[in-house]
């Protein structure tokens, strides 16, 4: 057996009641005793009591001044908050953070209350882990009444929208005692069935009729749902514990419907629209490519070794001519220095003489100058312009 101090016993029972879910965000009914307000600290000190015991409470401050109203003595309430351990003196306490008048519709929506802190503090309810709702399903599952209004305008909007998507429905009653067991299986076999997309929905009602989707095993089933979760529950201005958890809330089955799928006239235009742009970004595209193929043939036909020769061969026809030019200008004057050499040729040559009546004889070939050179009987050659006879020397 352990012996424990007074301070640890104390400490013992405050720690285990906090570790004890029963004791958090508790509810407790009873008759308003002792009640007080501190007019220093704003806190407020009660008791709550029925035909046999009471348990001290304390209300903050901050949670005072959000009641409606202060609380009389004797009145019947609920009074919501965590029960603790007061360790300097080992009493229990509720540490207050709502209190419920009762009678008028009064504890319904304090329990209500009481399933919302504690689903909270769970994180059903965070931001964090919602999922986003596919843009294009292929199935949709749609956990709902078979006999209710809202599984037809759910089925009407989803196939005048988007045709090509498949709904699936999984039926649950949605209101008596035996709907939250019904909806939680439902919600189950349809989180299971590979949609993209759940509706969990039902049409409107009183807050009795929409009280499953305040049960917290219905909440907590919603948000437990792997696949992406819309919620539609009674009309526009009613809301639910469902509607916190779920991924997205519609205020209607259509408009669940509608947030559901895509309109196919939007896709046929969108689509239409992408095309003309893709069309105009490729011609674009291909004529700018085509401005680079001709840059680089011209580029290419620049550095060709043909473009080279072709340049080369230019430049050997034109050196070609101008030496050819350059040669028959030679040769003209070599033509005309040959023609006034013999110009001056036939000035000096003694044929000339000739024309004037002159004329050469020659003997054996050989000009006879002088008549020393020749005898009598010789034979010689006489030489006119137009022609020779031959002599004899007599």
């Amino acid at each position: 057996m352990s012996v424990l101090t007074v301070s640890q016993l104390n400490k013992l029972l405050a720690f285990k009641i906090k570790q004890e879910i029963k004791f958090k965000s508790a509810a407790v009914k009873g008759e308003i005793a002792d009640f007080n307000v501190h007019f220093k600290t704003g806190h407020a000190f009660f008791s709550i009591k029925d035909e046999s015991s009471s348990i001290r409470c304390i209300m903050f401050a901050g949670r005072v001044k959000k009641l409606k109203a202060l609380p009389a003595n004797g009145m019947s309430v609920l009074v919501m908050g965590d029960v603790e351990v007061y360790e300097r003196d080992g009493s229990c306490q509720i540490i207050a953070a709502d209190i419920a008048v009762l009678g008028d519709a009064g504890i319904v929506h304090a329990q209500t209350e009481l399933v919302k802190t504690k689903l909270k503090k769970l994180g059903a309810f965070d931001e964090s882990r919602k999922k986003r709702i596919p843009f294009v399903p292929k199935k949709i599952a749609v956990v709902t009444s078979l006999t209710g209004a809202a599984l037809q305008d759910i089925l009407n909007v989803a196939g005048r929208r988007y045709p090509l998507c498949t709904v699936e429905v999984y039926p649950a009653a949605v209101q008596g005692e035996t709907a939250p067991a019904s909806v939680c299986a439902a919600l189950k076999k349809a989180d299971s069935c590979g949609a993209d997309t759940l509706i969990l929905s039902r049409g409107g009602g009183s807050s009795e009729d929409l009280a499953v989707f305040n049960d917290e095993k219905v909440v907590m089933a919603a948000a437990e749902c792997v696949t992406p979760l819309i919620s539609a529950v009674g009309h526009e201005i009613d809301t639910t514990l469902v509607d916190l958890a779920a991924d997205m809330r519609a205020p209607t089955p259509s408009a669940a419907a509608e947030l559901a799928t895509p309109d196919i006239g939007d896709m046929y235009a969108a689509a239409d629209s992408l095309k003309r742009k893709l069309d105009y970004s490729f011609g674009i595209y291909l004529r700018s490519r085509m401005i680079d193929v001709e840059r680089l043939d011209t580029r290419l036909k620049a550095s060709s070794p043909r473009r080279r020769l072709n340049g080369a061969e230019k430049h050997l026809n034109d050196t070609e001519s101008k030496l050819r030019l350059l040669m028959e200008n030679k040769l003209r004057m070599c033509e005309m220095q040959l023609d006034r050499g013999v110009s001056q040729l036939n000035s000096l040559s003694p044929f000339n003489v000739l024309g004037r009546g002159y004329t050469l004889t020659e003997k054996d070939g050989t000009a006879v100058t002088s008549v020393k050179d020749i005898q009598a009987g010789d034979k010689v050659t006489i030489r006119f312009a137009d022609g020779t006879a031959e002599a004899v020397i007599t």
